[in-house]
């Protein structure tokens, strides 16, 4: 199934993902070349390094609602001076092993640096709070790209199950013109996915359909 794609992304916010689980998928990634990705639970860095420290290198945060909340989920998934990820002894740092670190040409720093060049980060904004708070939150530098969660937006603005409702999207539309007049990107504007449950259960009906 891992044929033909270049990343999987993990939802480790409603997903079942242990450290354990995490790291066997990384390592099976890593053995057909894909990127791992991830949603994460919250933004603390305790947290964020169990999937940093698996080799997850791209880390959406959920239910960022203003800049002090952005500036912890950078923090929380860049080296210094980027941010203040701490180091760790996982898959993502060669398992702190100083014989891969340390050898000429990958110092440390070195290292730091590739892994701040590489890390993506984005910002999930959920509610009419992260909406009002753009400005500040857009001020926040290390955030790559910015995503929805309609079904909590929605919930937020008291039309709760209906995230497809015309206000809902009026408000994403409105709020991704002012993200993109500032220069900055939409997860859609790097990147495009298709729901794994989604793809069994199309593949499921089309079966059935023709089978009928």
């Amino acid at each position: 199934m891992l044929g033909g794609f270049d990343y999987i992304n993990l939802d480790g916010e409603h997903g079942l993902f242990s450290p354990e689980s995490i790291d066997a998928m990384v390592r099976t990634a890593d053995g057909y070349g894909l990127t791992v990705t991830a949603r994460v639970p919250n933004l603390t860095s305790s947290t964020i390094n169990q999937f940093l420290d698996r080799g997850v290198i791209g880390v959406l945060g959920p239910h960022v609602d203003n800049a002090e909340q952005a500036k912890q989920l950078v923090d929380a998934c860049r080296f210094v001076p980027d941010g203040q990820r701490s180091w760790g002894g996982g898959r993502g740092t060669f398992y702190n092993d100083g014989g891969l670190i340390d050898q000429p040409g990958l110092r440390r720093t070195e290292y730091m640096e590739l892994a701040n060049k590489e890390m993506l980060v984005m910002a999930q904004l959920e509610t009419t709070t992260a909406f009002s708070n753009l400005d500040e939150i857009l001020e926040v530098d290390g955030i790559d790209a910015f995503a929805w969660g309609s079904n909590d937006l929605a919930q937020s603005m008291g039309l709760p199950g209906q995230p497809d409702h015309p206000d809902v999207k009026a408000a994403e539309a409105s709020v991704a013109d002012r993200i993109h007049a500032a220069g900055r990107k939409m997860s859609y504007d790097i990147s495009s996915a298709i729901n794994l449950p989604e793809l069994i259960l199309s593949g499921a009906r089309a079966y059935l359909e023709a089978n009928a």
